[in-house]
């Protein structure tokens, strides 16, 4: 359909149910609209921090939510994170000056699935950890990364990324980012189970390596091409989209199944709600919704405006909150939105 707009209508009146062969058409499952959030906020912080000069370090770059508390983590473009404990209604600069920069995928900030703490990988400024749910937080000593993945199964302090514009250089901390040691080039995406075990996969080809001597050796483990460029963790537990379906390791990475079908393009997420049968996945055509571990998938929310999700999940940052029922978007040089679902 050449119609952009008309094409989001229809995709937000229908819910899609997808299984391992077939798609079936039924009554909408949520009701709803988009609606601007950031708009106090960024007012707010603009008496103190002047509009950047830079068109591409304005407005909002990167929203999550902690899955525990309903939580929302939002990154004003080149000040800092600002957070919401009251569903979005209000937000505050709780940072400082210890994340600046911005977030070109929806994997800049990683929240521990137990809730409270997190970890920025931000480009064009400094990356930080926080092990208090944004109240203190420690600098990265590296900076400029495009996406990363944390050990929050283990001791929750391991990190691993990729640098911006660095031909995929593989980036490992085991101090929350104090120290850094590069581990090669030419990777892509990334996953972690503890201080040891990494995963990664390496540009131009297809399956996943794996080390279990912190990135001295590798050992390819999966010929299956994800997807999104971070595996989810869960509990120990391994979730990685993949470009045939949602592969998952109960052995940290050592083997991987195919575990279920997902809409096509999925390449965001999965979000998790209270348990690994509920989840919530991102496409190029929005985000959809599964209760079944997968089996079957539903329609959620039609993207919000102009925050499209792309492959290997640029640019668009999508949360969802569960214990609400509540969706939040966020892109670079676009406001943050909220979607509440009925």
């Amino acid at each position: 359909m050449k119609n952009p707009v008309l094409a989001a209508i229809i995709a937000a009146s229908v819910c899609i149910f997808v299984g391992a062969s077939e798609a079936e058409r039924s009554q909408p499952l949520y009701a709803g609209q988009w609606v601007v959030i950031s708009d106090g906020i960024l007012t707010e912080l603009g008496k103190t921090h002047p509009e950047s000069s830079d068109t591409f370090a304005r407005r909002t770059a990167g929203i999550s939510v902690d899955r525990t508390t309903g939580d929302v983590y939002l990154m004003a473009n080149n000040i800092g994170i600002c957070k919401s404990t009251d569903r979005g209604q209000t937000f505050a600069l709780v940072s400082g000056n210890a994340v600046t920069g911005r977030f070109e995928t929806g994997w800049g900030i990683s929240i521990d699935p137990a809730g409270g703490r997190l970890m920025c990988f931000s480009i064009y400024g400094s990356c930080a950890y926080s092990d208090d749910a944004g109240k203190t937080w420690t600098k990265s000593k590296t900076g400029h990364l495009d996406y990363g993945a944390v050990d929050w199964s283990d001791t929750g302090k391991a990190l691993l990324a990729i640098g911006h514009e660095s031909g995929g250089k593989l980036m490992f901390s085991e101090d929350a980012g104090k120290e850094w040691k590069t581990l090669g080039t030419k990777y892509w995406a990334v996953g972690l189970f503890d201080h040891k075990t990494l995963l990664a996969t390496v540009s131009g080809t297809d399956g996943i390596v794996r080390s279990t001597d912190g990135g001295q050796t590798w050992t390819k483990v999966s010929d299956e091409k994800p997807a999104a460029p971070v595996m989810v963790d869960l509990k120990g537990k391994g979730y990685w989209l993949g470009e045939r379906g949602l592969l998952v390791s109960e052995d940290k990475g050592a083997t991987w199944t195919m575990a279920a079908p997902v809409p096509k393009g999925a390449c965001l997420g999965p979000m998790f709600g209270a348990d690994e049968r509920h989840m919530v996945v991102g496409t190029p055509d929005g985000l959809y919704e599964s209760k079944d571990g997968g089996k079957t998938w539903a329609l959620a929310v039609p993207l919000a405006p102009e925050i499209k999700i792309q492959a290997g999940g640029r640019w668009a940052n999508y949360g969802w909150d569960p214990i609400n029922n509540i969706f939040y978007a966020s892109q670079m040089t676009k406001p943050a939105y909220q979607f509440v679902a009925k």
